[in-house]
């Protein structure tokens, strides 16, 4: 996934950047980095998309529990 679709991704799940630094144990700098296209190394773009992948799966399996107690 491009650097770019990642911080989309993040918006769109209602992270910020401090709280996904947080989450995966990181620097904000590092995040921005990723984000920015100033890290190129590909285990670091992976890590932050499984990262972010699973927020996402969590997050939807959350709003499925919550659809199905209704």
């Amino acid at each position: 996934m491009k650097a770019s679709n990642l911080r989309k991704l993040r918006i769109s799940l209602g992270l910020t950047v401090t709280g996904c630094a947080i989450g995966m144990g990181v620097t904000r700098q590092t995040i921005i980095n990723i984000e920015s296209g100033k890290t190129t190394k590909e285990s670091s773009l992976q890590h932050y998309e499984l990262y972010l992948k699973d927020i996402r799966r969590k997050q939807e399996a959350r709003d499925n529990y919550k659809r199905k107690l209704k």
